[in-house]
């Protein structure tokens, strides 16, 4: 009898736990998704309600839903995600008006001085302010046009030689004759047959304008890259 004691208990406790009733489980009130879940008023600090649409239970601090057994996001946190969408209280950083986004996410944007529009993170990095730059400042570009003023101070010079002497024939040759009388004196003029030589006398020089070319077109600046959706949380 002593040997099959431990038997008929072990059935036993195993019988008694198989027949715990499911109604009998403790539950938390259940929402259907975020909004239903935002639009419940006077929840007290410490509040829990099951979200069906995040599979998760979240609990109310006061000001907003916090989702346990994850880390607790805070208002103004910024990730980068490959989701495409706003998604568990964050919103994607695409420029959007405040007003677009719901009540309490309004509030929250709002309080991160957000007033009028989300910042739109297209075609940006982050960046940690300087002393003169505020929260959701916007500044550099992503291409860039030189100007004569980003060009090295370089002069260009362009001279040619000073070669040029040269002479042209004339068709005809050239002779002297006493036109009136023995008297009179040689006279210089053409024949009609032979050719002559001009003189030689033609050095000169020439300005030449060197032409620095180029047509004024925008390079990038992006370091390699690989890209990312920006998201900002602003709770439930």
């Amino acid at each position: 009898m002593r040997r099959i004691f431990p038997l008929v208990v072990l059935l036993f406790t195993s019988t008694l736990f198989s027949q715990i009733d499911a109604n009998s489980v403790m539950g938390v009130p259940v929402t259907v998704n975020d909004t239903e879940m935002n639009g419940i008023t006077g929840a007290n600090e410490g509040s829990m309600v099951y979200n069906i649409s995040q599979k998760n239970i979240y609990i109310f601090d006061g000001t907003n839903w916090v989702p346990v057994n994850k880390d607790k996001n805070t208002i103004g946190d910024i990730v980068y995600s490959s989701l495409t969408a706003d998604h568990s209280g964050w919103y994607l950083l695409n420029g959007r008006a405040i007003t677009t986004l719901p009540t309490n996410a309004q509030t929250n944007a709002t309080n991160l001085g957000f007033t009028t529009n989300l910042p739109n993170a297209e075609d940006r990095v982050l960046k940690h302010p300087s002393a003169t730059q505020n929260i959701g400042d916007l500044g550099g570009q992503s291409n860039t046009v030189l100007t004569q003023a980003n060009l090295p101070n370089v002069t260009f010079n362009g001279t040619t030689s000073t070669n040029g002497n040269h002479n042209h024939t004339v068709s005809r040759a050239i002779g002297t004759d006493q036109v009136r009388h023995p008297s009179d004196a040689n006279r210089t003029f053409f024949n009609q047959n032979g050719s002559t030589n001009t003189n030689t006398t033609g050095n000169h020089s020439h300005t030449v304008t060197v032409n620095s070319g180029g047509s004024n077109q925008s390079f990038d600046r992006y370091q390699p890259y690989i890209v990312f959706n920006t998201f900002i949380y602003l709770g439930l």
